[in-house]
């Protein structure tokens, strides 16, 4: 009743899902073991085939294993450091170690982040058991694995104190047939210092060939914050380049829009990607450009309103299908300032109170379960819906999924981002409006310096002055003032000023121009031609 978040784990019973267990010839479950110390860990899994791709979820929850180590899968944010440790183990050890029990044979070891790296350790066991060198066996992993990494912030990359990972890993160490020291040194930025904490970050990117960051902007985030390993003298580490992410435009794309692309685009089956087939938007009459947007404002407010009518969160409802629409839903990580816009709230106030250009706000989304103050932050959103200055013209929707980012992302005029630069490594929602004619304001973090070109959005602040200050309430202070007078002299003035048809003409000009110059280039697509081409080749 207060807006503070609540966490509900139901449990996932597989056969209410396309899930079905992984069996061998004579129809039982492939199962595969870790261990965990000298204790031993029976893993089974469950296939989910998602388009062309085979998805295995490795599941400990069965009578084999003892009660204490059945629940290691059954939720992700449970537990202490040993726990993550021991998930971690399972993830990338145990998935190795299934994949060769199916006899699957990948040419190249994608990591993602740390949290699976010991799939470069237990590739090096496997070929120091064939008869390798260590030395010999380092150099064909790095051969075959890659990292990518997306954590501006060096507190949030896993780390464990030397004694628990020896305690866990001490069987595995044996098998190995190396040293405490030798083990720790694949985790450490200086093998020699005995007090430091073994990083997963070290270890994926000692191991790879290759390693980036998810824009080119953390590229840079990540090189800085690696440098001493590769000052490291003889130290190998991967060259940390970046590839983009994108998003994969059938999965986010309304049927409105593809409808509308099919009739003046070409073919949206085969051409979606191919940055020509966005530049022909120039074919769409503005009214039915502007009337596309209309539709799909329309259908958002409508969703809205039945999703508020159900929610437990109980709020006024006053959005109107004609009132230029922000949007703003995401992890409600604090870096991300979900409240940034009622930083002066009696400016915030102004702009909800203007009834001849009038604004209306959606947020949604979820914090970590044990971030307190995302859940504050969203708790101030709460409190901001009950003010009667904006009561009915900002809502919150609960329960973030992809059904409501889905009616968010093709519904919103404005989709508004505003993190503490550096420190948004992608983000990949924005990119996901460009389709449907919706416009980014944004920092300019994460993917936006790419994109931004100064007619397809809007910026809050520049390069020189959206770089982290030093006091972040100073900053916070100066970029909403950006974002302000960004609103009250570009955005709002742009949306409502009208021709003799009722058309926004600047406004068109900015949605045709994003819709010509985004989607292609933040597509998945490009994403994995760029894997393809740059990194797995």
């Amino acid at each position: 009743a207060t807006g503070w978040q609540q966490e509900a784990y139901p449990e996932l019973h597989p056969s209410d899902h396309p899930l079905e267990l992984v069996l061998d010839r004579d129809g039982a479950p492939v199962t595969v073991t870790v261990h965990l110390g000298n204790e031993p860990l029976h893993l089974q899994a469950w296939l989910m085939n998602v388009g062309k791709t085979r998805l295995y979820l490795l599941d400990s929850d069965f009578a084999r294993n003892p009660e204490w180590l059945r629940g290691l899968t059954r939720k992700l944010y449970q537990g202490d450091r040993k726990v993550r440790l021991q998930q971690e183990i399972v993830l990338g050890i145990g998935g190795l170690r299934f994949l060769r029990a199916i006899s699957e044979a990948p040419e190249a070891y994608h990591m993602n982040e740390g949290h699976c790296a010991f799939v470069a350790l237990e590739l090096l066991r496997e070929q120091m058991e064939a008869g390798r060198s260590r030395e010999d066996g380092e150099r064909w992993v790095r051969q075959h694995c890659l990292f990518t990494t997306h954590t501006p912030v060096m507190a949030g990359h896993d780390r464990f104190e030397p004694a628990l990972l020896l305690d866990q890993m001490q069987r595995y160490r044996a098998m190995m047939g190396i040293s405490d020291h030798d083990l720790l040194a694949y985790g450490r930025v200086n093998p020699h210092d005995n007090e430091e904490w073994f990083t997963m970050t070290v270890l994926g990117l000692k191991l790879s060939r290759a390693a980036n960051g998810v824009s080119a902007l953390n590229g840079e985030v990540a090189r800085d914050q690696w440098a001493a390993l590769y000052a490291q003298s003889g130290t190998y580490a991967a060259p940390l380049g970046s590839v983009t992410n994108g998003v994969h435009l059938p999965t986010w794309t309304s049927m409105e829009v593809r409808d509308m692309a099919r009739k003046y685009l070409g073919d949206w089956e085969t051409e979606r990607v191919a940055p020509e087939f966005w530049q022909r938007i120039e074919r769409v009459p503005e009214k039915e450009l502007w009337s596309l947007r209309s539709i799909l404002r329309r259908r958002l407010i409508r969703y809205a309103e039945q999703h508020l009518a159900k929610q437990s969160l109980k709020m006024a409802c006053g959005l109107r299908e004609d009132v230029l629409t922000i949007g703003f839903a995401r992890r409600f990580a604090t870096y991300k300032r979900a409240p940034l816009l009622f930083h002066d709230i009696e400016r915030a106030i102004r702009l909800f109170q203007n009834d001849e250009r009038p604004i209306q706000v959606l947020y949604a989304g979820k914090a970590h379960p044990a971030d307190e103050g995302g859940k504050r932050f969203m708790q101030q959103i709460y409190a901001m819906t009950q003010l009667p200055e904006m009561a009915g013209k900002l809502v919150l929707l609960e329960n973030y999924n992809m059904e409501v980012g889905r009616m968010l992302v093709s519904g919103c005029d404005v989709w508004l981002n505003n993190p503490r630069r550096p420190m948004e490594a992608s983000g990949t929602s924005g990119q996901k409006v460009n389709a449907h004619g919706g416009l980014n304001f944004s920092i300019l973090d994460g993917w936006w310096p790419e994109g931004f070109d100064g007619k397809n959005g809007w910026a809050i602040g520049t390069d020189a002055s959206a770089t982290m200050e030093q006091d972040p309430s100073a900053q916070d202070a100066q970029d909403a003032r950006f974002l302000y007078e960004t609103l009250e002299t570009g955005i709002i003035p742009d949306f409502y000023t009208r021709d003799r048809q009722g058309l926004p003409q600047a406004w068109l000009a900015r949605v045709r121009h994003a819709m010509a110059t985004l989607p292609a280039a933040f597509s998945a697509e490009r994403m994995v031609a760029d894997y393809a081409e740059q990194r797995y080749s």
